[in-house]
């Protein structure tokens, strides 16, 4: 058994999720699937701020950058609710300050300000990570979905939100932002890539 702590959950398609956390024995960073490989429901009893006992082992061959799938047996248990899980994220993760750090410095920009990693590459380290903006990022919808739009300077225009809360309407500068990557697809008119996502935030 592994215990971990619950820091993201993210809106997928056909009522399913993915939920992010970290193996607090190295603060490795995990994204978790049922045991027969399949995604979490809405309705997955693991919420942000938990920490769990699950037994867990890689998915087999994970395709660069998403290395953080995990496969979860179903025997795990609740163990306490953390009361700062953002201060274990700035005490023992990477947090990435300026934009040109986010992903290893590997994002591109499409003509509308929406950052990708192209699908050949050169691909980051991993494909979840945090960010503290030194601007704030204010609501917006596009084609229906909600969007924070980056008020600082540079290529970076807006990000698309998916993660479950309901989204503010903006997040101060300062806040520790959780990023992902989707997996490759190429929206109408623009490259294929691994596409930035905001999944959630934690005040500080």
């Amino acid at each position: 058994m592994s215990t971990v702590l619950i820091v993201a959950k993210t809106r997928m398609k056909q009522g399913r999720i993915c939920v992010g956390a970290h193996d607090l024995a190295d603060f490795r960073s995990l994204r978790l699937f049922h045991h027969d490989g399949s995604r979490l429901s809405e309705d997955a009893d693991l919420e942000i701020g938990e920490v769990w006992e699950l037994e867990y082992v890689p998915r087999p061959n994970p395709v660069p950058p998403h290395l953080e799938d995990v496969l979860v047996k179903p025997d795990g248990y609740f163990v306490r609710s953390e009361p700062d899980p953002a201060e274990l994220v700035m005490q023992r993760d990477i947090v990435w300050s300026g934009v040109d750090e986010v992903f290893d410095g590997c994002l591109s920009f499409s003509d509308a300000g929406s950052a990708y990693v192209p699908e050949g590459g050169p691909l980051p380290t991993r494909s979840t990570g945090y960010w503290q903006p030194d601007h704030d990022l204010d609501l917006y919808e596009s084609f229906d979905k909600p969007r924070y739009r980056w008020t600082g300077e540079g290529e970076l225009n807006g990000v698309g939100y998916v993660g479950l809360s309901a989204p503010a309407q903006t997040i101060p500068a300062g806040s520790l932002v959780r990023l992902s990557l989707s997996h490759a697809f190429p929206p109408g008119g623009d490259p294929s890539g691994f596409w930035l996502q905001l999944s959630g935030w934690f005040a500080l």
